[in-house]
């Protein structure tokens, strides 16, 4: 339950955020901005949230922005003073200029990686990006029922199953490895690396979920429509 809201007056700001329209970070100019607080007795905590509307300074398009903080995510400065850390999120989610991905017939969990991953990307985030990468194979292999205990096992068996050649196989243990890096060794990928290693999993993607749902829907079509002479018009109720 919020405890107060309330707008926000005389606000100002200008920031770096990524224009959908423009496709790439442009300064936006704050327009306006509501701030809400919440207190929970019965847990000891509070936190809150903003709620901003930017504009695009290029091209006068319009976003929105929140930020929320938790005092169950106190961290400590340099200084060793504490201070809540602030989550942001855009809407609409920041588009890459680099690569969009056809999720025509995609499983929906999966979408949200490869938003995230590209969300990521488009911020800059080049390490979040590459982990989110190798989340989109591991995803993959296991909602193709890859055997194997571990990652590497996983796509051998994808390849095994003759679902990725031997080049493609080798590349995603590459995109695998540098996912790792990204996630233990904090490396993140240079953008020519990620937009190389996306088009690898637009060819999964286009494999083993949009091709076949394709397919599945154009003999679906054609057997309604191509009938034989005297066949009996089937009725989807």
């Amino acid at each position: 339950m919020l405890d107060k809201f309330e707008r926000v007056p005389d606000a100002s700001e200008r920031k770096y955020l990524h224009c959908i329209q423009c496709k790439r970070q442009t300064i936006h100019n704050l327009e306006a901005r509501c701030a809400s607080r919440w207190s929970d007795p019965r847990m000891y905590a509070q936190g809150g949230e903003e709620y901003s509307i930017f504009r695009c300074g290029a091209c006068d398009e319009v976003c929105y922005e929140t930020a929320s903080w938790n005092d169950d995510d106190t961290e400590y400065n340099g200084e060793d003073e504490p201070y809540c850390p602030r989550i942001y999120k855009q809407y609409p989610a920041p588009v890459s200029s680099h690569f969009n991905f056809n999720t025509e017939s995609t499983p929906i969990p999966l979408n949200a990686i490869l938003d995230e991953m590209l969300y990521a990307l488009a911020g800059g985030k080049m390490r979040l990006a590459a982990i989110g990468l190798r989340l989109a194979i591991e995803f993959i292999v296991n909602d193709k029922k890859c055997e194997g205990k571990t990652l590497v096992q996983k796509i051998n068996h994808l390849h095994e199953q003759a679902l990725v050649d031997e080049d493609q196989k080798d590349l995603l243990h590459r995109i695998r490895k540098k996912g790792n890096e990204g996630a233990h060794e904090a490396k993140g990928m240079r953008v020519k690396e990620m937009v190389a290693g996306m088009a690898i999993i637009e060819g999964l993607l286009e494999k083993l979920y949009n091709g076949p749902a394709r397919h599945e829907k154009a003999i679906t079509n054609a057997k309604m429509y191509l009938r034989e002479e005297g066949e009996p018009v089937a009725i989807h109720l």
